[in-house]
């Protein structure tokens, strides 16, 4: 096994590792620092079924069910599914989800440690993941603006007021099962305590003891200075790729410039609370 890194704070590549064959508790070891030291794992020429993708998984935690059951796997709910051919609901408008920066299931109150995409069909152009480091884009901060952010909380709900992408329309049953939540602006990694900014425009719905418009304009501010080209790492997929990242270090956005077939199985890894 080899692994590169990709840029000089996000990403590493790994080649050499299938990961249909069984994980050892030191290669295991090796795999989870390589996530706790990069934020993003690539792995090259995977070829994995359902049960093998998600053992691969159990690698870095137990797997998390998906917030929306339309998009699994029947077979394998716990196996869910990311194509070109979504809709916003079932005969609705194709969307592109993912399609502008943010952090999965950030409205939950124990969001997923980690993500996992499977390239089975992808385009021969366009469709890349963009990734930004947000411990890097908080420690660039003034020290000001640090005092004044950290202890800030931030209520995120399914789809905020103000989102600027378009999600999933939820059924009246999705609505009284999807959670709401408070996070911390500013959270402390649980494993390295390295502080990050934890940011979803989608789901950011109010800041605690702020007016609207003044939490919107720091939100937006925020948004801005994460997600500039240098704190970025641009995956460009190949079939057979399998990316994890921890949804705790990165952003990650989705590209919807193709127009051929597009086909990526997901999972996710369970996390804990945000402090």
């Amino acid at each position: 096994m080899q692994a590169r890194p990709l840029t000089p704070h996000t990403g590493v590549e790994v080649s050499g590792l299938n990961l249909g064959e069984p994980v050892g508790q030191p290669l295991g070891e090796r795999l989870r620092k390589l996530l706790a030291d990069h934020s993003v794992v690539v792995f090259r020429d995977q070829k994995l079924a359902p049960p093998e993708y998600m053992k691969a998984a159990g690698v870095w935690g137990e797997i998390m069910p998906q917030m929306l059951e339309r998009f699994t796997l029947p077979e394998f709910p716990l196996v869910g599914f990311v194509s070109s051919e979504d809709t916003d609901k079932p005969g609705g408008k194709r969307m592109v989800r993912g399609e502008q920066y943010h952090t999965d299931h950030s409205n939950y109150p124990a969001p997923p440690k980690a993500t996992l995409l499977h390239a089975v069909t992808i385009p021969s152009t366009g469709g890349d993941t963009q990734f930004v480091n947000v411990h890097a884009s908080y420690e660039d901060l003034p020290e000001e603006k640090k005092k004044e952010i950290d202890d800030l909380k931030v209520l995120h709900v399914y789809l905020s007021s103000r989102s600027p992408r378009r999600k999933a329309v939820l059924s009246e049953e999705e609505k009284k099962r999807i959670p709401q939540t408070w996070q911390p602006l500013v959270p402390r990694h649980p494993e390295s305590g390295r502080k990050g900014l934890y940011l979803n425009t989608a789901h950011m719905e109010r800041i605690e003891g702020m007016a609207d418009e003044e939490a919107f304009r720091l939100i937006g501010e925020l948004m801005a200075h994460a997600t500039q080209p240098k704190y970025e790492y641009r995956h460009k997929w190949r079939h057979g790729d399998i990316v994890i990242w921890d949804n705790r270090s990165v952003m990650h956005q989705a590209n919807g410039d193709y127009t051929e077939k597009r086909y990526l199985l997901r999972l996710m890894v369970k996390g804990v609370p945000l402090r």
